[in-house]
């Protein structure tokens, strides 16, 4: 095959870069050589227009109806034996190349045929936690140390996002200055040497160059006013001014202190004088800054717009903001910035994306109220903070999910957690079938369908089909993401029945809180996500009682849909063990299977969990002994799938210190807190006689100090 192509390099000096055409024609060249099909490179004048012949011709300039295409687009068209490619930047040619390499791989080289690419949300990316300096401690972050140090990591990571269309990439830490530079009006500021810096240097730059050139924007996103005691020492100051982080008389100290205002702005001027491949940079007005929201704003302004200005290179900028605070972020600091490219960020669900397509927050908590969010527009902070064990993913949840931000003020969306680190897979047994390395790779359907549907939401759903076939076989590719697409459609009706904010509140993977298991009282007594028109478990069982159930979604409609779901598992399970073939089953495939047999479990469990919960809420409301003494033989046998479920997890998972949630992750560990739900169910009595408490039970409502609602 012959392929006409330019490799114009515009008058760039040092060595030729790796740009993302060249890593889009290296990916065709290779899918193409897998298929038998030789390839050779022309010059593209050498093109004579002869369609007799098969070939590519790549072309920036248009080609016979083509006119001018939206940034990172494509069109392909193919006349007789010829593929004209034509793209509106280099990425849009990546793009176009990397849609020509998948189709010859996933159906063949006579499966192409006219296809348009255009992105449908402008910015894609993800919230990568820097383990350093971390919003959180556990072994996500302390067993990635290393892993983030290692530029090969970083080559195969950026590789991945940009062939499934990402392209933002942000780097969080509460301050990852320290590492990256050596402040000149303040040397002594960091706790590393010269040595040290340094190989932190190359790999920052790494990332940032590379990612350039896989067409990915780079940002560093910070929490305002953190700093280390090394920081604190080598400004002079009393190391207890850095700590501890949640004492508001220190954390005013730092606020006010000029010193440390000084050292924000000299760090923030150095960052960009030393990256010039970092594209963005992002801060919040909350977290440890206390005061009006007028007060925190200042110190925002003073130090981040400040240096920005002195150094007059207006860098794209994300304001980050907690609760509703945007209005005076855009006031005091996004209207004075310099740049043009700014974003105000919201958490578009939360927690907990995996729950309901259309979250309401905006409008319930009055994000944009008396704000002109055209002027700045916002993007949207995604969380999954619900499950990172399990394989999981359902595209078309995706597809609806990211339609649904699909706004005139809106950019787009970064995700990620803030508990987790999807870098080295350090869950895993190293058994024989972890033919993997990293987390990302594990989780690759995840992945792919929140940067793959962001592109292109119309992506049908058989092309997910095809690729689960091209990764464990035609066979099973069906079966497989059948499997995980409904384990993650369990979390979700979980989710949206039992709704906690946030991700150090609850985690439905695991059932557990920062302080503990979630037991069914937690299920009879917490609400429902608000506005996703589910009815929680007590206000379902009221309107039961009164005869009066409500329309849509409610606690029994819930039940119904996770009993449907764990019969789907067990069937699938099933059809997937029997589909194996031999040779197969000591590969990636045998984990996948057991990944779904454990959805099945956990769908078992939860569906008998929450019918107790709804029988227990009735009894509570009407003494009917006979619900309760129903609610107790659910919960016996609740103990079943959950001690299942314990024995696949311990055949190939290891136990972790999760982060925020800051509990050992492992389901054995917590089967004594399943029998002691029967227990506690048990003990109820009816509301009429004082039984809305059980000796010895909390909820954490029953705590609000514990409540962290300035969370980010």
């Amino acid at each position: 095959m012959l392929i006409y192509w330019d490799r114009l390099r515009h008058f760039q000096k040092g060595p030729e870069r790796d740009g993302p055409v060249d890593f889009g024609m290296r990916r065709f060249r290779e899918a193409l050589s897998a298929a038998g099909i030789r390839t050779c490179v022309l010059r593209r004048d050498e093109y004579t227009g002869d369609e007799s012949v098969r070939a590519l011709v790549l072309t920036f300039a248009g080609f016979r109806a083509v006119s001018k295409l939206p940034p990172e687009s494509y069109q392909i068209r193919v006349r007789v034996n010829v593929i004209y490619l034509n793209a509106s930047d280099r990425v849009g040619a990546m793009y176009g190349l990397l849609e020509l390499a998948e189709t010859v791989e996933l159906q063949g080289f006579d499966a192409v045929s006219d296809r348009d690419g255009t992105p449908f949300l402008e910015k894609r990316g993800i919230k990568f936690n820097w383990p350093f300096q971390s919003y959180g401690e556990g072994d996500p972050f302390r067993k990635n140390e290393q892993t983030v140090l290692d530029i090969g990591f970083w080559r195969d990571y950026i590789d991945f996002l940009a062939e499934n269309r990402y392209n933002l990439l942000t780097l969080w830490s509460m301050n990852p200055f320290e590492q990256m530079f050596r402040v000149p009006k303040y040397p002594d500021a960091t706790p590393y040497s010269d040595v040290e810096l340094e190989r932190f240097r190359r790999v920052f730059d790494f990332i940032f160059s590379h990612a350039k050139d896989r067409g990915i924007r780079t940002y560093i996103i910070t929490w305002n006013l953190r700093i280390t005691p090394a920081i604190a020492r080598g400004l002079g100051l009393p190391e207890q001014t850095a700590v501890p982080a949640d004492s508001r008389f220190r954390q005013g100290l730092r606020q006010y202190e000029p010193l440390i205002r000084d050292w924000f702005r000299e760090a923030i001027k150095t960052l960009i004088r030393t990256y010039p491949d970092l594209t963005g940079l992002g801060t919040s007005n909350s977290e440890e800054l206390i005061g009006t929201s007028e007060q925190t704003e200042e110190w925002v302004a003073d130090t981040y717009l400040e240096a920005i200005r002195e150094l007059n290179v207006p860098l794209p900028f994300i304001h980050r903001t907690n609760m509703s605070n945007g209005r005076v972020a855009q006031k005091l600091f996004l209207e004075k910035y310099p740049g043009r490219d700014k974003l105000i960020s919201w958490k578009y669900s939360n927690a907990h994306m995996w729950s309901y397509p259309h979250p309401q927050f905006e409008e319930l908590w009055g994000a944009w109220k008396d704000m002109d969010v055209n002027e700045a527009r916002v993007i949207y902070t995604v969380r999954n903070d619900d499950f990172m064990t399990l394989r999981g993913g359902d595209p078309a949840f995706v597809a609806e999910y990211v339609r649904g931000m699909k706004k005139p003020y809106v950019a787009g969306f970064y995700w990620g957690a803030d508990g987790y680190v999807w870098a080295k897979d350090f869950q895993h047994v190293p058994h024989v079938h972890m033919d993997w390395k990293y987390d990302f790779e594990r989780h690759f359907l995840e992945f792919g369908i929140l940067g793959r549907l962001a592109y292109d939401p119309d992506l049908p759903r058989e092309h997910w089909v095809r690729v689960c076939g091209r990764r464990f076989g035609d066979s099973c590719g069906e079966l497989v993401l059948k499997g995980l697409e409904t384990g993650t459609r369990t979390v979700c009706a979980v989710s949206r029945l039992h709704w906690v904010d946030y991700d150090f509140q609850w985690n439905p993977e695991s059932l557990l809180t920062t302080w503990g298991f979630q037991t069914v009282r937690h299920f009879i007594e917490t609400g429902s996500m608000p506005g996703s028109g589910t009815t929680g478990v007590m206000d379902t069982a009221k309107a039961v009682l009164d005869g009066k159930r409500p329309g849509g979604e409610d606690a029994l409609t819930v039940i119904g849909e996770i009993e449907g779901y764990a019969e789907t598992l067990r069937e699938t399970a099933e059809a997937l063990d029997a589909a194996i073939a031999p040779e197969d089953r000591g590969g990636e495939l045998a984990c996948v299977l057991e990944d779904i047999r454990a959805w099945g479990c956990l769908a078992r469990y939860y569906r008998l969990k929450i019918g107790a919960a709804y029988r227990l809420a009735l009894y509570l409301l009407n003494g009917d002994e006979k619900e309760k003494e129903e609610a107790v033989r659910e919960l016996e046998r609740a103990v079943e799938p959950w001690k299942e479920l314990a024995g696949i997890w311990a055949g190939h998972y290891m136990p972790y210190e999760m982060g925020r949630v800051n509990q050992v992750f492992g389901y054995s560990y917590y089967t004594q807190d399943v029998i002691r739900d029967v227990d506690l169910a048990k003990r109820m009595k009816p509301l009429s006689e004082g039984g809305a408490a059980v000796p010895g039970e909390e909820l954490f409502e029953d705590r609000p100090h514990m409540l962290d609602l300035d969370t980010h």
